[in-house]
């Protein structure tokens, strides 16, 4: 499905954005299926402080991206004595704070990068709902849009290094939660959106976590599928209503995988890596006939997830280094040392290309084969958030702050 206009792309991807009504401008993390894209014309790429509609202190701190239905956004925090974590709601024309839900947590072992907030919350017209983990269990559960319980689920343990990460999304009325890590309760769950209660659990191999969110790609046939990547299994095409396994493509990804696969044109792109070496390895496979195409030289991004762009796919690493591909072949374009160390993933009004780095520095970058700096700015302080596209704006969640940045 080419399309050589990336304003042809961005209205394809965001028509096709989760079964979500008009007003869900960012409902998942990466937003529309995933993508990663959204319209934001009227943001300067020159951007200055002066540029902030607003910038409001959370009631803790987090690294979980905001998330937007209509005129709410959404986001999660932890306390500073890390014993509680808390859903919190703020209006996306003022900024101001118009609730917060705190509930309690137990200590749990993770890496000292990661957050009691990473999950990235899932929302629609009737709820916000979250997966974490408290102790060593999976907690998923779900708020109306008053900040009340609606429901909470018990998906068994958790076992992983580094803590928890991966984060939920929905898929119509199926809330799909990822819980493949290491202990004998990993699992792929379906779960009903308005009572939590399961529609399909897909057993899992223990071993090496997966914190990707899953894509949601359309099959040649139109139909929906999960594509899902980890360790243990590769990557996988699931039937999001009925769990059913449509393809895999196994042994490709032996490292570990943090960011989500990315799609376009029939394709199905991965990364995995390791951090204190900085190993890494790209899979591109054919999503249709679950073949593998190519395993690309460039510099992979270990956290953040690529993002696809017209006729190719852009790299940001974790060192800062971003490179661009041409997302059929793997051939690269232009590899350039943009920014310094960097986790937030990068994320696109289908010309531009904005990436905050974890001391702050936002940088844009044209969506192009050829290497062109269009804005650089500081924020208030770092983040590991990546931001959201809505309402013609960009949401920026840093450690303590979320800001809106534009119209």
């Amino acid at each position: 499905m080419h399309k050589s206009s990336a304003s042809r792309v961005v209205g394809v991807l965001l028509a096709t954005a989760l079964g979500c009504a008009a007003e869900a401008d960012w409902a998942r993390f990466r937003g529309p299926a995933g993508s990663g894209i959204g319209v934001a014309p009227e943001v300067p790429s020159n951007l200055t402080e002066k540029n902030f509609r607003w910038n409001t202190g959370l009631p803790g701190s987090g690294h979980a991206s905001p998330v937007l239905w209509g005129s709410r956004v959404f986001t999660a925090c932890q306390d500073p004595a890390g014993q509680r974590r808390c859903l919190t709601c703020l209006d996306a024309d003022s900024g101001k704070i118009l609730w917060t839900t705190w509930l309690p947590c137990e200590e749990q072992r993770m890496h000292n990068d990661n957050s009691l907030a990473a999950a990235t919350p899932a929302v629609d017209a009737q709820a916000v709902y979250i997966g974490w983990v408290s102790g060593d269990r999976v907690e998923v559960l779900a708020l109306d849009h008053a900040g009340k319980q609606v429901w909470r689920r018990d998906l068994g343990a958790f076992k992983a290094t580094h803590g928890p990460g991966a984060s939920v999304m929905l898929v119509d009325d199926v809330l799909v939660v990822t819980n493949d890590q290491g202990s004998a309760d990993a699992a792929l769950h379906g779960l009903d959106r308005k009572t939590g209660a399961t529609r399909w659990r897909i057993a899992r191999r223990s071993g090496q976590p997966s914190y990707a969110t899953p894509a949601l790609r359309q099959g040649k046939d139109g139909r929906e599928e999960l594509v899902v990547a980890s360790p243990a299994h590769g990557l996988t095409g699931l039937d999001p209503q009925t769990g059913k396994q449509l393809w895999a493509v196994e042994d490709l990804l032996s490292l570990n995988v943090v960011a989500s696969p990315v799609l376009g044109d029939g394709l199905v792109l991965a990364t995995a890596g390791r951090g204190g070496d900085r190993e890494g390895a790209v899979v591109a496979i054919d999503g249709d006939s679950a073949r593998l195409l190519y395993r690309p030289e460039a510099k992979v991004p270990y956290v953040p997830s690529p993002i696809v762009i017209g006729r190719h796919v852009y790299l940001w690493n974790d060192q800062g280094t971003v490179s661009c591909l041409e997302f059929k072949t793997g051939k690269q374009a232009w590899s350039q040392q943009v920014t310094g160390p960097t986790y937030a993933s990068p994320v696109s009004d289908g010309k531009r290309i904005f990436g905050i780095s974890r001391k702050g520095e936002l940088v844009v970058l044209a969506a192009s084969p050829e290497f062109r700096e269009l804005g650089r700015l500081s924020l208030p302080e770092g983040t590991h958030a990546t931001p959201a596209i809505a309402h013609g704006s960009l949401f920026i969640r840093t450690f303590n702050r979320l800001l809106r940045v534009g119209p």
